[in-house]
């Protein structure tokens, strides 16, 4: 009997101490720089959304954060090295919705999406389908119908820019396109505006520059609702497609066992960064439009991205690498 009453004493002294540690760790967070894992080379999209956050983030909290690029594998090499890092809350990946479409499009990515917990959603874009501005196709349901008479070829970097083409094209426009695939966007557009592909669909950053400046045409945008960026461009449901929505995302994702009483500070502090008007204006000149959610919708929003890039990789007959 004075064994059993030992053990219920510690076990009570246990749980009075560990919620006041939990507690601890919290109010202490950070007490030193975080560190953001980005899955893709200095310069893009992904890497300059990150130093946004990051800068955000070091004005709150007033502790560094420190960029680490870890490119290849559209993000797979960097999100095995945050699912393998010390689950304490200072280590996070930053990529994007490749991570999502890398659960079918890749048979083997290096990890599994059980070892990562979706913390934050800053910000999402959608695709642009363009031609050249000489096309005589002054809408999408031009281009294919003019398609369907003779053969065309699009361009496209990346996953994303591929599933997204195929399914636009040879499954909701019924064509038998041929994709050309290029190392990124930036020379699947020179290959469009030098004539090589008849079309493209990439990225709203990349392509909207080249339809201001009147070199391309923008026959549609892939996401739920028109971008700022290219106002008067339809979305797909608007250019008399099905109603689908292709769209990406901006995401920070930690270790899986890290403390999740963090990872919901982290959460709150990232949607008020998103929030301020300054970091909102940023994001939309890079052609994103800001988004957020609280941390109790993050596991679903990651889980159903993941099954509908799995759909259109099905539909479009893709075969995982």
């Amino acid at each position: 009997m004075p064994f059993i009453r030992a053990l219920a004493t510690i076990a009570f002294s246990v749980s009075l101490v560990l919620p006041t540690q939990a507690g601890a760790q919290v109010s202490d967070f950070p007490n030193r720089k975080l560190t953001f894992i980005v899955g893709f080379a200095p310069g893009g999209g992904i890497d300059t959304i990150a130093r946004v956050l990051a800068q955000g983030l070091t004005e709150q909290f007033g502790y560094q954060i420190v960029i680490e690029n870890r490119p290849g594998a559209a993000s797979n090499i960097a999100a095995r090295a945050v699912a393998n890092a010390t689950p304490d809350g200072y280590t996070y990946l930053v990529t994007g919705n490749s991570l999502a479409i890398n659960q079918t499009y890749y048979k083997n990515p290096g990890y599994t999406t059980s070892e990562l917990m979706p913390v934050a959603f800053v910000a999402r874009d959608s695709m642009a389908i363009a031609v050249r501005a000489e096309n005589p196709a002054r809408s999408l349901s031009e281009f294919i119908a003019a398609a369907k008479t003779k053969p065309i070829s699009f361009g496209f970097g990346g996953s994303s820019a591929r599933i997204g083409s195929e399914y636009v094209f040879n499954v909701l426009g019924k064509l038998a396109a041929t994709g050309v695939p290029f190392q990124s966007g930036a020379p699947a557009l020179n290959a469009l505006l030098g004539g090589h592909v008849d079309a493209v669909a990439g990225p709203i950053p990349e392509i909207a520059p080249q339809v201001q400046q009147g070199k391309l045409r923008a026959l549609a945008v892939t996401g739920p609702a028109r971008s700022r960026a290219l106002p008067d461009v339809p979305t797909l449901r608007e250019a008399g497609l099905p109603a689908i929505e292709v769209y990406g995302w901006n995401g920070i994702l930690a270790p899986a066992k890290a403390p999740p009483e963090i990872a919901l500070k982290l959460n709150a502090a990232l949607n008020a960064v998103v929030a301020t008007p300054a970091v909102e204006q940023r994001m939309r000149t890079l052609g994103y439009e800001p988004f957020s959610l609280p941390m109790a919708e993050t596991p679903a929003f990651f889980k159903e991205s993941i099954e509908a890039w799995a759909r259109m990789i099905r539909e479009a007959g893709i075969t995982p690498e």
